[in-house]
C-alpha cells in the first residue's frame, strides 16, 4: 500500500502548477521530431496513406525518445516514446505486408488501372476477383471459339491484342483491350444452360486474356453483392458498344444512324477506337537525428496527465484497419492525446516550445477528425431519388454526399400526364436532356409500332444520349408516351456534361449504368407483352425483335437489304411473330451443372442467394 501510495504521490502532487515558462528551449532533436510529427498527421488514409503516417510518426516517436534519452534524462518520456515508435513500426511492417500481398502480375496490374480503378474497386475486392481467374495467351490466326463448336463455359476479358468477331465468315466486330470477348453469351445463358457459339472469334495478333471458369464466376457473384453488381453493369455496358460497333455501319440516308432499338438492314465500313492510363509516385524522407550528450541522472517521473495523453496515442496506434471508423477512432484518440500534451507541457512542464507544437498537432488531428466526421454525416435524400439511388448508385458504392450533388446539378423533377409526349420521332432533338423515369410507365413505339415500356429506376433517353456522344445534332427516331402518370428526374445534358468531366469517379459510373440501361432495354425488345391488359387492347402489337436472344440480337443486326423497304416489310410482318419461345438449337440444359436459378438483373439485389446453393428468379418488368 505504501508503494502504491508513493507512486501515486510522484505522479501527482510532487508536481506544482507552473507560474512561469522556462527560459531555456528543447533541443534541436525535438524540434526535429516535431516536424515528423506535423508532416505525420497531414497523412491521409487508405493502405498507402497509412504507410505514410506510420513510417512519419514511428521515426518522430524515435526522435522523441533520442531526445528524452541524451538531453531530458528522463525514463517515462524515453520509454512511452520508443513503445510508440516500436507499435509504429509493427503497423507500418503488417500494412506494408498487406500491400505487397495484393500485388499482381503486369496483366491485372493493366486491368485494374484502366477498367476496375476509375469505378473506386478497391485493391482487397480486386484481389477477390483476380484469385478466380487465370491469365491465358492467344496465339496469332488461333481462334479463342469457333462456331457452332465450342461450348460456353467461361467468360473472358482481352488485355491485349486485337480479336475478330465473324459470323458464317462474315466479319461482325474487333474485340479490342479491356472487353470482353463472350459477354453476350455469357448474358444469354441461364446458369442451368449449357450452349456453343454462334460466332468465331480470331486473334488478328498475339492476344492475352483473363479468364474465369462459368461456374466459378456464378459462385463468386453469389458471395459478393458488390462484385456482382460491377460485373453486372461491366457486361451490359460491354454488350452495349459492341451493338454499336455495328449499329456504326448502318445509316439513314446520309448521315443519320439507326437508334440502336430498331432492326439494322444497311451497311458502311466499321470504324476504330482508342484508350488511355495512369502511374503513382512516391517519396521518402530518412532524417538521421545525432546528439553527443548523455544523461547522468535520469529525473523524477512525470505527471499523470503525460502518462494519460500516451496511454490514448498507444490506443490509437493499434486499432485495427479493418474496423469501419478506424480513421475516425484514430484521429480522435490522437486529438485528445495532443490535448492533454498541451495540459501537461502549459501546467506540469512549463515550456513554451512543447505546448506550441502540440497545440499545431491538436489542430491538425482536429481537422482532419471534423472532415471525417463530415463525411460520415448523414446525407438526406429526397425520398423521391431514395429508389434510384438504392438500386442505381448505392450498389456501385456512391456516396449520398455525390449523389447529392449529381442531383443537384441543374437537375428538376418533371411531371408527364398519361398520353402526353416526351419526345416524338423525327421531331424532338436528342442534344436537350437525359431522364430517368422516378414513377409511372412510359411506351416506347416506332412509327405506330410497339417497341417495349420504361419503367421506374430506368433511363428514358439512355440510347439517344449514347448517340448524342458520337453524332451530334440529331433527332429522336423513336417516339415516348406517358403511359400513366408520370414523374422524371431530368438534366441538362450539356451542364450534366460538364459536371461528369469533373468527377471521374461519377462519370465512370454513368457510362455504364448507362451503357447497362441500353442493353437492359434491347433485352425488353425479347418480352411480347401479352401479360400486359393495355398492351392487348391495343392490337395485340408484339415486339419488334419478339423472343430474340442477345446473340441472335447482334448476329442479326449485320443482316443487309438493299432500302428502307425491308424495314417497313419488317415491321407489318411484326403482329404475325408467334410469341412462343424457340429454343436455339445451340442452347440446352446442363447435365453437369446444378440447378442455380438466375437472379436477372433487379440492380438492386444481383445473385442474391436464397440458401447455400440456389438463386431467387426475378423477372424484369
Amino acid at each position: 500500500m505504501e508503494g502504491n501510495s508513493s507512486l501515486w504521490k510522484n505522479l501527482i502532487d510532487e508536481h506544482p502548477v507552473c507560474t512561469i515558462w522556462k527560459q531555456e528551449a528543447e533541443g534541436a532533436i525535438y524540434h526535429l521530431a516535431s516536424i515528423l510529427f506535423v508532416v505525420g498527421f497531414m497523412g491521409g488514409s487508405g493502405f498507402f496513406g497509412l504507410l505514410y503516417v506510420f513510417s512519419l510518426l514511428g521515426l518522430g516517436f524515435l526522435c522523441s525518445a533520442i531526445w528524452a534519452w541524451v538531453d531530458v534524462c528522463a525514463a517515462d518520456i524515453f520509454s512511452w516514446n520508443f513503445i510508440l515508435f516500436v507499435i509504429c513500426f509493427i503497423r507500418f511492417v503488417h500494412i506494408a505486408y498487406q500491400v505487397h500481398s495484393i500485388t499482381f502480375a503486369r496483366e491485372f496490374q493493366l486491368l485494374y488501372s484502366s477498367l476496375f480503378q476509375p469505378l473506386g474497386t478497391s485493391l482487397p475486392d480486386f484481389r477477390t476477383i483476380a484469385m478466380s481467374s487465370e491469365v491465358v495467351t492467344l496465339e496469332k490466326e488461333h481462334c479463342y471459339a469457333m462456331q457452332g463448336k465450342t461450348s460456353i463455359d467461361k467468360l473472358s476479358l482481352l488485355v491485349s491484342g486485337r480479336i475478330r468477331v465473324t459470323v458464317d465468315g462474315e466479319f461482325l466486330h474487333y474485340i479490342f483491350p479491356f472487353q470482353f470477348l463472350d459477354s453476350p453469351e455469357w448474358d444469354s445463358l441461364k446458369p442451368t444452360e449449357e450452349g456453343t457459339f454462334q460466332v468465331t472469334l480470331t486473334a488478328e495478333t498475339d492476344c492475352r486474356y483473363v479468364s474465369w471458369r462459368r461456374k466459378k464466376l456464378y459462385l463468386l457473384l453469389a458471395q459478393h453483392r458488390y462484385i456482382s453488381r460491377l460485373f453486372s453493369v461491366l457486361i451490359g455496358s460491354d454488350i452495349a458498344d459492341k451493338l454499336y460497333a455495328l449499329n456504326d455501319r448502318v445509316y439513314i440516308g446520309k448521315r443519320y444512324h439507326y437508334d440502336i432499338r430498331l432492326p439494322n438492314f444497311l451497311q458502311i465500313p466499321l470504324a476504330e477506337a482508342t484508350t488511355i492510363g495512369f502511374t503513382p509516385e512516391l517519396e521518402r524522407i530518412l532524417p538521421v537525428p545525432s546528439n553527443e550528450t548523455t544523461c547522468e541522472n535520469w529525473r523524477e517521473i512525470h505527471h499523470l496527465v503525460f502518462h494519460v495523453a500516451n496511454i490514448f496515442f498507444a490506443i490509437g496506434l493499434v486499432i485495427p484497419t479493418t474496423l469501419h471508423l478506424h480513421m475516425i477512432l484514430l484521429r480522435g484518440m490522437l486529438a485528445v492525446g495532443c490535448a492533454l500534451y498541451v495540459v501537461w507541457a502549459t501546467l506540469y512542464r512549463c515550456a513554451l516550445d512543447i505546448m506550441i507544437w502540440n497545440s499545431v498537432f491538436l489542430g491538425i488531428n482536429i481537422l482532419h477528425l471534423s472532415y471525417l466526421l463530415y463525411k460520415k454525416r448523414p446525407v438526406k435524400i429526397e425520398k423521391e431519388l431514395r429508389s434510384i439511388y438504392r438500386r442505381l448508385f448505392e450498389p456501385l458504392r456512391v456516396s449520398p454526399d455525390l449523389f447529392r450533388r449529381l442531383t443537384g446539378q441543374f437537375c428538376m423533377i418533371q411531371t408527364l400526364k398519361k398520353g402526353e409526349s416526351y419526345a416524338v420521332e423525327d421531331l424532338t432533338s436528342v442534344d436537350d436532356r437525359l431522364s430517368i423515369l422516378l414513377k409511372g410507365k412510359m411506351k416506347v413505339s416506332y412509327r405506330g409500332h410497339f417497341l417495349h415500356n420504361i419503367y421506374p429506376c430506368a433511363f428514358i433517353d439512355s440510347p439517344e444520349f449514347r448517340s448524342t456522344q458520337m453524332h451530334k445534332g440529331e433527332k429522336f427516331q423513336v417516339t415516348i408516351i406517358a403511359d400513366d402518370n408520370c414523374r422524371f428526374l431530368c438534366w441538362s445534358r450539356e451542364r450534366l456534361t460538364y459536371f461528369l468531366e469533373s468527377e471521374p469517379f461519377l462519370y465512370e459510373i454513368f457510362r455504364y449504368l448507362i451503357g447497362k440501361d441500353i442493353t437492359n432495354k434491347l433485352y425488353s425488345l425479347n418480352d411480347p407483352t401479352l401479360n400486359d391488359k393495355k398492351i392487348k387492347k391495343l392490337d395485340h402489337q408484339l415486339s419488334l425483335c419478339t423472343q430474340l436472344s442477345m446473340l441472335e440480337m447482334r448476329n442479326s443486326i449485320v443482316s443487309s437489304s438493299e432500302d428502307e423497304d425491308g424495314l417497313h416489310q419488317f415491321l407489318r410482318g411484326t403482329s404475325s411473330v408467334s410469341s412462343l419461345h424457340v429454343p436455339s438449337p445451340h442452347q440446352r440444359a446442363s447435365a453437369r451443372m446444378k440447378p442455380i436459378e438466375e437472379g436477372v438483373e433487379d440492380d438492386d439485389e444481383v445473385f442474391e442467394p436464397a440458401s447455400s446453393n440456389t438463386f431467387k428468379v426475378r423477372q424484369w418488368p
